[in-house]
C-alpha cells in the first residue's frame, strides 16, 4: 500500500549484490507518474491486461523502460543488462498481482506496515484515501468471491481514521484473497526495521539476494538528520526510529480503533509474514 515502506524496502533488496530499481511505479496513475503508458486511469486490478500492457509490463520489470527510471531508483542504467536482478517497487500493483507474475515471472513482496503508519504519512501529506476508485473494484470483488475479510464497502459518513483503516484493510484483503503462501513473499517493514542486521539478512536468505556494505549502511544510517515533513520521502532516518515514529502523532483511542477496524486482515498478514525478527509486536 502507498506509505507502507516500500520505497525503503525497495532500495535496501536493491542494495544487494548485482542488483538494480529503476525507481518509478509502472502502475502509479497519479499526476506525471508513468499509468502503464497512459493506459491505466487509477487504481485498478488487473486480470487480463492488454496486448499493450503485457509489452509495457514485460519492459518495466526487465528494467529496460527509461521511462520507469527516476530519481528514487539505484543504478537504473544496469537494470537491463544479463545477471542482473531488478527490483521494482509499485504499491499500486498490489491488487493486479497474479497477473503481473504471469506475465513477467517477477517475485512478488507484499510489504505492510500499521495502518496509523499509513495515515500518519497521508495526514503529513494532505492526501486522503482512494475511495471512489476502489469502490467499484471492492463491488466487483464481492460479487465474484463473496465475503472476505477486510473487504467491504465504505459507511457513510467516515472520519479519516476509519476510511483509512477501510482502506488499508480491502487493499491488503484482496490482495491476500488473490494469492497464495507461494505465490508471495509478505514482509513486515517493522520486522525489518526494529530487527537490524540479522533480519535483513534472513529477509536477503529468503530472497536469495548477496549482502553488502550499502546494505549494512541501509540499516545502520550514519549522519541521521530530522525529518523533513515537505518531502515526499524521508530516506536518510534511521529505520528502527522510524518504525513506530508515527505512534507519536496519534491519541490511544484513535490507535485502538485502528487496530480494531483492521484487526481481521493484520492478523491474515502477520500468520502469512516471513519470519525474519524476533521481537514481538507492540
Amino acid at each position: 500500500m502507498p506509505r507502507s515502506g516500500t520505497t525503503w524496502l525497495a532500495r535496501l533488496l536493491a542494495s544487494g549484490l548485482r542488483t538494480a530499481l529503476p525507481g518509478r511505479e509502472p502502475m502509479n496513475p497519479r499526476g506525471r507518474q508513468y499509468a502503464l503508458s497512459g493506459t491505466l486511469p487509477g487504481w485498478v486490478r488487473l486480470t487480463q491486461p492488454t496486448v499493450q500492457q503485457v509489452r509495457i509490463l514485460r519492459r518495466a520489470y526487465a528494467g529496460i523502460n527509461p521511462w520507469t527510471y527516476s530519481r528514487y531508483g539505484h543504478r537504473q542504467w544496469i537494470a537491463g543488462l544479463p545477471n542482473i536482478r531488478c527490483i521494482v517497487k509499485d504499491p499500486f500493483a498490489m491488487l493486479s498481482i497474479p497477473a503481473i507474475q504471469r506475465v513477467t515471472g517477477a517475485r512478488a513482496v507484499l510489504v505492510y506496515r500499521h495502518p496509523g503508519a499509513a495515515l500518519a504519512s497521508y495526514r503529513r501529506m494532505g492526501w486522503t484515501p482512494d475511495t471512489e476508485e476502489l469502490v467499484p473494484i471492492i463491488s466487483q470483488f464481492i460479487a465474484k468471491y463473496g465475503p472476505t475479510d477486510g473487504v467491504v464497502l465504505p459507511r457513510d459518513g467516515q472520519d479519516d481514521v476509519s476510511a483509512l483503516a477501510w482502506f488499508w484493510s480491502a487493499l491488503y484483503g484482496m490482495a491476500l484473497r488473490d494469492t497464495s503462501p507461494e505465490a508471495v513473499d509478505v514482509v513486515s517493514h517493522r520486522d525489518v526495521a526494529i530487527g537490524g542486521d540479522a533480519a535483513a539478512r534472513r529477509l536477503f536468505q529468503a530472497l536469495e539476494l548477496t549482502w553488502t556494505s550499502a546494505t549494512q549502511q541501509l540499516i545502520h544510517p550514519s549522519g541521521v538528520r530530522a525529518a523533513n515533513e515537505q518531502a515526499l520521502h524521508n530516506l536518510h532516518r534511521d529505520p528502527a526510529v522510524v518504525a513506530d515514529a508515527w505512534r507519536d502523532h496519534f491519541a490511544s483511542r484513535d490507535v485502538q480503533r485502528l487496530d480494531e477496524e483492521t484487526a481481521a486482515v493484520r492478523e491474515a498478514l502477520e500468520q502469512r509474514s516471513l519470519r525474519v525478527s524476533e521481537r514481538p509486536a507492540p
